[in-house]
């Protein structure tokens, strides 16, 4: 599992706000594994926003989420915006 928390953690370090389904994607994951992932750590690694579908990110990140994260289409080589 720590190998998992490292890729999801690297993800969300470039990608806050991300939901499972798209992490699943870049990292080359099942979505049950990650699943199983982000809520045993809840707290310890990441942070959950939201219901349907939650939105995710690390522990420690402040970033709050706005619709254009909602999208799960969302270019993940955007730049950040102030």
């Amino acid at each position: 599992m720590e190998e998992m928390i490292a890729k999801i953690t690297e993800f969300l370090r470039k990608n806050p706000n991300s939901r499972a389904r798209l992490i699943c994607k870049e990292i080359g994951a099942e979505k049950k594994a990650v699943n199983s992932c982000l809520y045993s750590n809840i707290g310890k690694h990441f942070l959950k926003q939201g219901e349907t579908p939650p939105l995710w990110r690390n522990v420690g990140d402040n970033t709050v989420s706005d619709d254009t994260h909602n999208n799960e289409a969302h270019n993940i080589d955007a730049p950040e915006r102030d």
